[in-house]
């Protein structure tokens, strides 16, 4: 079964990578763009046996191109941004009088490239370049994977382990729960007005007959600043998620506190949260322990903000 161990951790790590890509671009954190250049330029010599360098040694920002593998004359630009305009502009700015005869890629870090696939594009002359084989996702990278042999699968596995090992257990969990309040904030909403006034949590605790919950308040109310980091940084290109978020809790909460109680009560809001999230494509990207995990983070945060259950 190591093989199939193998691909699942390749399959699992690229995936979450992916998935990481594409929340920071939605918050325009694109550090993280920089370093998967160097990672996938490193993957795809493992994966073909290629000789990729970065375009930079040669010249810094070298125009629309990132990779460079000169004694098969392949070219690669390696983007998060996924649009026939931003591939057609990578051709435009070849310097074709260096790269002459060469074969131009293009590698999506983070989205399926399916629908670009079958797009005409203006392809410079002396330039190589067909979409149907030279537009690259990370689909294309594991279904091309999942046939090696065991040898080079095991080592693009111990690659994929040393080089993206990166993620902390803070960094991990704060992806996980901004997850889960991206997802969450995707219902429509009316803008509500919550009661602010303070209360005594051990008080609401007591009243609301919650035992279970009582002990996943006092083990995750410390990832309050967390949640509220990641709300901020939506906030800071006007995105009100937060909002979203705690009238979707809120909602959940209505809807079933005259069926259920106490525990029950909030095991049913839980349960019936994580059958939204199931409805995500990205949903593979968490196991479900952690996915439980971040679900609970985010309700003791409602809990807290006196969004579900009864003040004291």
């Amino acid at each position: 079964m190591k093989l199939m161990d193998y691909f699942n951790y390749i399959e699992e790590r690229l995936s979450f990578l992916a998935f990481r890509i594409v929340n920071r671009g939605t918050l325009n954190l694109n550090d993280i763009n920089i370093h998967s250049e160097s990672f996938f330029m490193h993957l795809l010599n493992c994966i073909y046996d290629w000789n990729l360098y970065n375009a930079n040694a040669e010249r810094n920002n070298m125009p629309g191109i990132d990779l460079i593998y000169n004694t098969e004359a392949i070219i690669i630009q390696v983007s998060s941004t996924l649009t026939k305009e931003k591939i057609q502009n990578s051709l435009n700015k070849i310097p074709i009088a260096k790269f002459n005869g060469y074969n131009f890629k293009f590698l999506s870090l983070a989205r399926e490239v399916d629908k670009l696939t079958k797009k005409y594009f203006s392809v410079p002359k002396g330039i190589e370049f067909n979409p149907n084989k030279d537009i690259i996702d990370l689909k294309t990278l594991l279904v091309y994977i999942k046939d090696l042999p065991i040898e080079k699968i095991e080592a693009i596995y111990n690659l994929v382990k040393k080089e993206l090992s990166f993620d902390t257990e803070e960094q991990k969990r704060e992806t996980g729960i901004a997850y889960v309040i991206n997802e969450l904030a995707k219902e429509e909403f009316k803008e509500v007005n919550f009661d602010t006034s303070e209360f005594d949590i051990e008080k609401k605790i007591i009243k609301n007959n919650l035992s279970v919950f009582k002990d996943i308040i006092a083990q995750y109310s410390v990832y309050y600043t967390t949640i509220q980091k990641v709300y901020d940084e939506y906030d800071k290109i006007g995105k009100n998620k937060s909002m979203a978020v705690l009238h979707t809790i809120n909602k959940e909460y209505l809807s079933n506190k005259e069926k259920f109680n106490g525990d029950s009560l909030y095991n049913e809001i839980a349960k019936n949260i994580k059958k939204k999230l199931s409805l995500s494509s990205n949903l593979e990207q968490f196991n479900e322990n952690d996915l439980e995990l971040y679900v609970d983070i985010v309700l003791v945060d409602s809990f807290i903000r006196c969004k579900i259950f009864e003040k004291p």
